[in-house]
């Protein structure tokens, strides 16, 4: 855990061969995660209530497809829209990439994650500037209304990676293991919170502790509160996995805390 605090807003954003280190831990610590399932573990329900942990791992297989055949994603939309029209868009296009997957069995599932992935490793790599640069419309993710195609592959698909292997952890009840670089993959959370139209309190201190613990300033100004909470836990919560975080006030205005608690952005 970093003993410096660093306003999020001066957080580098982080390059595109440190994300594939990110991402291919994630691939690896996911490989190995499937590996420990046994037939029952695959069919339990998750905390992404739609899904049980094969559908997170048909929809993460659907991510790398994207990436593989970029022609895909805009046929998932249109069936999206038509399959689940009451649902926001991205929301509706990731129920679709799990549909996809439904019904493979396990060991043929975990073959095909392995396989696509590698291959969208490959390809993301291999993108030039030129075509990292697209701006990508995003309908589903408020404060994200259009996003690089760079940053989508670099930071979004490693931290979606990263959060639903916790989803999983959690639903099974074991110790989620965040690996050697959740302090940069959180730290990005930072900045993102930072950067868009998330951060909507007052100026704080936020200590993260544990697992990719940091400290962080947010909003402009001097703190109103110095507030610690734990880092992982802090993630379920942005992400609007967990709304009632245990969040702690160590000094200063009440409401430093509850701008912690209330922060919410789409992963």
């Amino acid at each position: 855990m970093s003993t410096t605090t660093l306003h999020a807003r001066d957080i580098p954003r982080a390059d595109r061969a440190t994300t594939r280190k990110h991402r291919d831990a994630e691939i690896q610590s996911w490989r190995d995660l499937m590996d420990s399932l046994d037939e029952a573990d695959w069919r339990r329900s998750t905390v992404c209530t739609e899904w049980d942990v094969a559908d997170i791992v048909g929809h993460l297989c659907g991510q790398a497809e994207d990436v593989n055949r970029p022609w895909s994603f805009p046929l998932r939309d249109r069936r999206a829209r038509r399959d689940y029209p009451a649902i926001g868009l991205l929301d509706a296009h990731m129920l679709v990439q799990a549909d996809d997957h439904r019904g493979t069995p396990p060991a043929e599932l975990q073959e095909r994650f392995a396989r696509l992935w590698r291959k969208a490793t490959r390809t993301i790599s291999r993108n030039p500037a030129l075509i990292r640069r697209i701006q990508m419309k995003v309908e589903g993710m408020p404060g994200f209304d259009k996003l690089e195609l760079g940053y989508i592959q670099d930071i979004l698909l490693a931290r979606d990676l990263w959060m639903h292997r916790d989803d999983v952890c959690q639903t099974l009840g074991r110790t989620f293991d965040a690996g050697p670089y959740a302090e940069e993959l959180i730290a990005q959370v930072m900045l993102d919170v930072q950067d868009g139209p998330f951060w909507k309190g007052a100026p704080v201190e936020l200590i993260l502790t544990g697992q990719g613990g940091g400290s962080y300033r947010l909003g402009e100004g001097d703190p109103i509160a110095t507030v610690r909470t734990d880092a992982v836990g802090y993630m379920r919560t942005v992400s609007g996995r967990d709304d009632n975080p245990r969040v702690e006030l160590l000094e200063g205005d009440q409401l430093g805390a509850e701008a912690v608690a209330t922060c919410r952005m789409p992963f």
